[in-house]
């Protein structure tokens, strides 16, 4: 079976180290599993055996748009599957020259993390971005829920992302860490929307076998993606534990492979 790992991170080889050395100081518990390289990933690939790993890039700043886009061209292949990011400060014309590079290039999925960007999922303003990522026929990847490194800060609550869904049905959303990281009480907020998918990262280490399998099965099969979040979890142990999960093989191909496959060739919901 082809294995897809749909959240991981990396960053060009010149400032990785630093950038994982500052995130590492607020990611708590999370310690990094790679030095953030791509090698680092690939080689974390190869001990796992895992196939494609699926890269979330964030700009910070607007001006990070285009560099992202520059590195996704430089790593892609068929085995790492790059996504833009786009700043909400970005001019429509920068948002839509970056869109359709990257659609020209094969790129599927756009990135965005409230708290590292400075928004709000719901905001308004956000909209025109939204409109533009789905005119693409892109998905648009949140992180949604808390974040360790911002404590207590809703910018990405799951009800913000619910309502987001019903005003764009048309967009294909992927809610991270099954739903909302740590907010796991309200994952049925997302799940009877049509047009979420989610990925399993950094989830499975914050409770049982039972509490997960409980949680993802909130979820349509169809719409569930594996996901590490490396480096911040080890891509080897993330996938031995979700191998021996107590559920139907049928799902777990689904969740491993088949459901990334498909969003990543199709780039939204069919």
């Amino acid at each position: 079976m082809d294995i897809i790992d749909f959240h991981t991170h990396i960053f060009p080889d010149k400032i990785a180290k630093q950038a994982v050395d500052r995130l590492a100081e607020e990611s708590g518990e999370y310690r990094p599993q790679t030095d953030g390289t791509l090698s680092g990933l690939l080689a974390s690939m190869d001990r796992a055996g895992i196939s494609a790993s699926v890269v979330a890039n964030i700009a910070t700043k607007p001006a990070q748009s285009r560099p992202i886009l520059d590195f996704c061209r430089q790593i892609k292949s068929e085995r790492i599957i790059p996504l833009v990011s786009l700043h909400p400060a970005n001019r429509p014309e920068e948002v839509d020259a970056v869109l359709s590079a990257a659609a020209a290039l094969g790129i599927r999925g756009v990135k965005l993390h409230p708290m590292y960007q400075g928004f709000t999922i719901d905001d308004r303003m956000q909209y025109s971005l939204y409109q533009m990522i789905e005119h693409y026929g892109m998905f648009v990847i949140f992180h949604t829920g808390l974040d360790v490194a911002f404590p207590g800060n809703l910018q990405a609550d799951i009800a913000r992302v619910r309502r987001v869904a019903e005003d764009f049905r048309g967009l294909t959303i992927v809610a991270t860490h099954v739903g909302g990281w740590r907010q796991w009480d309200r994952a049925a907020v997302l799940a009877s929307c049509p047009n979420v998918y989610t990925e399993t990262s950094m989830t499975m280490p914050e409770m049982s076998d039972d509490e997960f399998i409980r949680l993802v099965s909130l979820f349509d099969e169809n719409r569930i993606l594996f996901g590490s979040d490396s480096p911040w979890t080890d891509q080897k142990n993330m996938l031995e534990r979700t191998q021996s999960l107590r559920l139907p093989d049928r799902i777990k191909a689904k969740m491993l492979w088949q459901n990334a496959q498909a969003l990543l060739r199709h780039g939204k919901s069919t």
